[in-house]
């Protein structure tokens, strides 16, 4: 049946691409095609068989059914006003199941009301009505009903596979759902050639960290389909989270010999590459990434690392993509920091310095960088340009060592003195009853209090003396 739906489909679709529409088909046919399409996500071909039906047969149930399906997947409102503007004195299953979707939201009970309301109405005769019962119970998110009453929904159903299938699909975008395993498995062996049915069940299985069970699954599936790039790099993956990176490295390999552009098995080559310490191979691969995908955070740090010269580049790329963000700019700069790349880190937040604005808490972050990289001229010439004075509170905190430590560096003593005395003040006034606050105080306190009593009994102290209290 699927062979012959195929042939009809792309006969309808070469006779579009030669402008040359046969006007024999019948309302059964532009149905198949519109709803073979729908499997392949072929909007346009969905669009044009709707636009010839209506033509062909301006009165066919058939067809206004698929219209409603179209608007549906094109908003709720459509679809609501469609259905409000057709009113139907006898329904069919599914024009009942788009009435209740169109009339959606309801409240849970009201939800299993109209779902029961349909099986003691109507049998769920065909794949299109099973599909859309099925997206109809997950745009009510009642999958948990569904799956508690999937005997009785069954018992209902003319082509049952469809629906065990449609309702493992359920669980695609809910990778611990473990429940529709089974469904699957109950598949496989009713039709143990459908490569489908393998396939989904190896990725529901390694969604759920059943990793092993996905390989035996991905053996049947590769038998009978052994270049498929989505297998393939589901059997990668499994690998690569059991620890078995040669073989994993091969499975993503042999995917991109299929091909090459297949971006999920690139991403995780990447990953495998990370765990055997091949550094020129990950940049290789980042750099081809993230020129398909600059918004992608890990694939900009990557970048960063790998290629710090081309700083200015890689992050104006990134940005062209993504609206500017201070929080995660100051979160890219502290995870560049977490691998060793405090001079990377500080290259990054004063490109983004120099491009958009920072506040009080990015300008300390940025201060704390100049620092730590050792440029504590430019650091004091930072704060007297940008930083009145910090705030108490706990975030805050931190910048207070660093400003004092700066100072020290620089030989700037009699500030220095001055800076911890009048932090002392302020922190022994202080009055916050926070856990953390106290902590870093005390810590903050002793640092000061060090200075002050070096800088009181040796006003001129020696580098040494400077390091034993410096942060």
């Amino acid at each position: 049946m699927d062979n012959q739906l195929e042939k009809l489909y792309n006969k309808f679709r070469k006779e579009l691409a030669s402008d040359d529409i046969s006007l024999y088909y019948d309302e059964g046919d532009i149905a198949d095609i519109f709803d073979y399409a729908g499997d392949v996500r072929d909007d346009y071909v969905r669009l044009e068989a709707l636009m010839l039906g209506n033509r062909l047969f301006p009165d066919s149930e058939m067809l206004l059914e698929r219209r409603a399906i179209w608007l549906a997947n094109l908003s709720n409102d459509a679809l609501r006003q469609f259905v409000t503007d057709h009113p139907r004195s006898n329904p069919s299953m599914m024009w009942e199941t788009l009435r209740i979707r169109a009339n959606a939201p309801y409240l849970p009970e009201q939800a299993v009301s109209e779902l029961e309301s349909l099986l003691d109405r109507f049998r769920l005769s065909d794949d299109e009505s099973i599909i859309q019962f099925v997206a109809l119970v997950r745009h009510l998110e009642m999958e948990e009903w569904l799956v508690t009453n999937i005997d009785r929904v069954r018992d209902k159903c003319d082509y049952p596979p469809t629906l065990l299938f449609e309702i493992a699909r359920l669980a695609e975008n809910k990778p611990q759902s473990s429940s529709a395993i089974p469904l699957l498995e109950e598949l496989t062996e009713l039709d143990p050639f459908n490569t489908d049915y393998w396939g989904l069940t190896a990725e529901l299985q390694s969604n759920c960290e059943q990793f092993e069970e996905s390989l035996v699954s991905l053996e049947y599936a590769k038998a009978l389909e052994p270049d498929d790039v989505e297998l393939l790099t589901i059997e990668g993956y499994n690998y690569l989270r059991l620890g078995r990176l040669d073989e994993s490295i091969n499975a993503f390999q042999h995917a991109l010999t299929v091909d090459p552009d297949y971006f999920v098995a690139k991403r995780n080559l990447l990953e495998a590459y990370h765990l055997k310490g091949e550094s020129e191979k990950c940049a290789a691969i980042a750099r081809q990434l993230f020129s398909v995908d600059p918004t992608d955070n890990a694939l900009l740090l990557e970048m960063l690392i790998a290629f710090p010269e081309e700083a200015d580049d890689t992050l104006a790329h990134h940005y062209a993509h993504v609206d500017a963000d201070e929080t995660g700019a100051i979160y890219n700069s502290n995870e560049l920091c977490r691998s060793g790349r405090q001079d990377v880190a500080l290259i990054y937040l004063q490109w983004y310095s120099n491009h958009y604005s920072l506040s009080d808490h990015g300008n300390m972050v940025f201060i704390e960088l100049l620092y730590h990289n050792g440029r504590y001229r430019e650091a004091y010439d930072y704060i007297v340009a940008n930083i009145k004075s910090p705030v108490i509170s706990t975030p805050e905190l931190p910048i207070i060592a660093v400003i004092v430590s700066i100072l020290l560096k620089l030989h700037i003593f009699e500030e220095a003195l001055h800076f911890s005395t009048n932090w002392l003040e302020k922190l022994h006034d202080a009055q916050i009853d926070h856990s953390s606050f106290n902590l870093i105080n005390r810590g903050l306190i002793e640092l000061l209090s060090d200075v002050k009593h070096l800088l009181t009994i040796n006003p001129n102290p020696t580098e040494e003396q400077i390091n034993r209290v410096m942060l």
